[in-house]
């Protein structure tokens, strides 16, 4: 159901035909024809967007189609989703093959977009033979704020590979994850969210270069930017909606618990527009080993924590405001770093979240040497037990309320790293 949520955000609503009014699709009437979604593609590229067509097709005053995957589908005229791993991501087609019209794209952002502009041409009159459309949609808006919420935030581990080389493991699948291919993609995400504070973890310069230009064009800019040490957890905000007020990047020491830099948090403090509400986050990526890699992994991370949770009450003091906490911790709700979160009381936000949330772990596999596939390597599928992405809220003000908790796990985000990205909608 969640799927079928978001996967309808996309596509119109459209006005009723009216009653005596008959549609048709290369001379034939619509309702000769049968949605049939790809069987070998996964749900939210097949039977999820078959589903959220029938409702829209309905809802424009047309009969309700039945659906079937192509496996068990015979005869008749179809409507056929179809997965298009040959075009880039977000790029769709709309096409007559033999009577039947095809609905095909790189992902099911891009299938939902072009399902869309099927019900729209049917809104309007009937779709010609002649009917061959290619479009993207990429720069686009395509998730709004849950109704009620003002704030969102989204948070992401990126998985730094600043490598010029492709691993062998990603050549024998035909795959590329260099940030030449992966930074147009993340950009995309970020456009089709457009939260008004982006958080990420594992952000290389190399990265760097490659990404922030093409969300400035979105308007984002850093909170935090500097080269010596170089920021691998930064803040981006969106001007147009909120302007900082304070930030603070820390880098965690001794280097031996910082991968070359990499472990640190940065702190912002933001001026929401709307209604000039104060509000802080606070990012991090925590050391990454186990104990038994590097005994002492375990305390060090705690020690990360107590870092954060000072600054914390630092910003309380101060501002008095509510506080957001997200980042790679590489512990789990039951360790001890992020139990001295859950004590401190601080709330997990996928708990609270009033409208939905997602309860799965928030990882999959994504490496030079594994490929990428949906398969966890945590401990479970569920988020309380197996995930190491957190994102808590922390001396919550009046009125403030949690709206939604979602992972985006859309399929073109398992080739970009091994965390699915995550955001919360807010309302302060």
């Amino acid at each position: 159901m969640k799927k079928l949520l978001i996967l309808s955000a996309l596509l119109l609503s459209i006005s009723p035909l009216t009653a005596d009014a008959q549609r048709r699709i290369a001379g034939t009437p619509v309702e000769k024809f049968t949605i049939v979604y790809s069987s070998a593609t996964e749900d939210e590229e097949g039977l999820d967007i078959a589903r959220t067509l029938q409702q829209q097709l309905v809802a424009g005053g047309l009969p309700e189609l039945a659906i079937l995957p192509d496996s068990a589908f015979r005869r008749g005229k179809a409507l056929r989703i179809l997965p298009a791993p040959e075009k880039e991501p977000f790029g769709y087609g709309i096409q007559l093959r033999r009577g039947d019209l095809t609905i095909d794209g790189g992902g099911s952002w891009a299938l939902a977009a072009a399902a869309n502009r099927v019900t729209e041409m049917l809104a309007k009159g009937d779709i010609p033979r002649t009917c061959n459309i290619a479009g993207t949609v990429e720069g686009e808006q395509l998730f709004f704020r849950t109704a009620g919420s003002n704030l969102r935030i989204l948070a992401d581990n990126i998985w730094d590979y600043s490598r010029e080389d492709i691993p062998e493991a990603w050549q024998a699948i035909g795959e590329d994850p260099r940030d030449d291919v992966r930074a147009p993609q993340f950009a995309q995400l970020v456009r089709a969210f457009m939260p008004d504070v982006l958080n990420l973890q594992e952000y290389s310069f190399h990265m760097h270069e490659r990404f922030y230009p093409l969300i400035r064009k979105y308007g984002y800019r850093i909170a935090y930017e500097g080269d010596d040490p170089w920021n691998n957890t930064p803040v981006f905000y969106n001007p147009e909606t909120v302007e900082p007020v304070a930030v603070n990047y820390v880098l965690y020491t001794p280097s031996q618990w910082s991968n070359k830099g990499s472990k640190s948090f940065t702190s912002a403090v933001f001026r929401h527009k709307a209604t000039g509400r104060l509000f802080a986050v606070l990012n991090t990526h925590l050391w990454w080993k186990i104990d038994a890699a590097q005994p002492g992994s375990t305390h060090a991370r705690a020690a990360q924590v107590h870092l954060m949770m000072a600054e914390a009450e630092i910003l309380k003091a101060k501002y008095g405001c509510t506080i957001f906490v997200t980042g790679d911790m590489n512990a789990y709700e039951d360790d001890l770093p992020i139990r001295q979160f859950l004590d401190g009381g601080y709330v997990p936000c996928y708990k609270i979240a009033t409208d939905r949330t997602h309860t799965g772990n928030g990882h999959h596999v994504c490496s030079p040497k594994e490929g990428y596939s949906r398969r966890t390597s945590r401990r479970s599928l569920d988020r309380e037990q197996g995930a190491i992405d957190h994102c808590f809220i922390h001396n919550a003000q009046e009125g403030v309320v949690v709206k939604a908790f979602d992972c985006v796990t859309a399929r073109f985000t398992i080739k970009l790293t091994d965390h699915y990205p995550y955001l919360i909608d807010v309302a302060l």
